[in-house]
């Protein structure tokens, strides 16, 4: 495994939009994403609404603000993505971004699931490394 390269997302930027630019830039064609942490908010989640496969997915919707308790994941050039997750992660940009998340907000609430996209509240950390 690479080094370990610590992300800030700053107010009000679009989370996935970050990582991609950061791994673009970095050249990476493979990576794991070993956690964050920080404030987010207008998160979106997704998780199988029954048992057929592929999936059918459901989506979640967390507006926020709240507290990332868990982040991890992958990201790899979308030719390289699992065909059966393609219809429930729809990219538009080169890489696949494959995060699973689970947010806590106010009241003790937590949602999580596939994250689909959200933005920092404050600011978000996240920790990658190239494998």
């Amino acid at each position: 495994m690479g080094q370990l390269y610590e992300l800030v997302i700053g107010k009000d930027q679009d989370i996935k939009a970050a990582i991609e630019a950061f791994v673009l830039e970095k050249g990476w064609q493979n990576v794991y994403i070993s956690g964050a942490i920080g404030s987010v908010y207008g998160l979106e989640f997704t998780a199988p609404a029954d048992s057929s496969y592929p999936p059918q997915a459901e989506r979640t919707l967390c507006q926020g603000p709240g507290e990332m308790l868990s982040f991890t994941g992958e990201v790899m050039a979308m030719e390289r993505m699992d065909p059966a997750l393609r219809g429930v992660y729809k990219g538009d940009g080169p890489l696949f971004v494959h995060i699973h998340a689970s947010v806590a907000t106010a009241g003790a609430h937590v949602y999580g699931g596939g994250f689909h996209g959200g933005k920092a509240f404050r600011s978000l950390k996240v920790y990658l490394q190239e494998v």
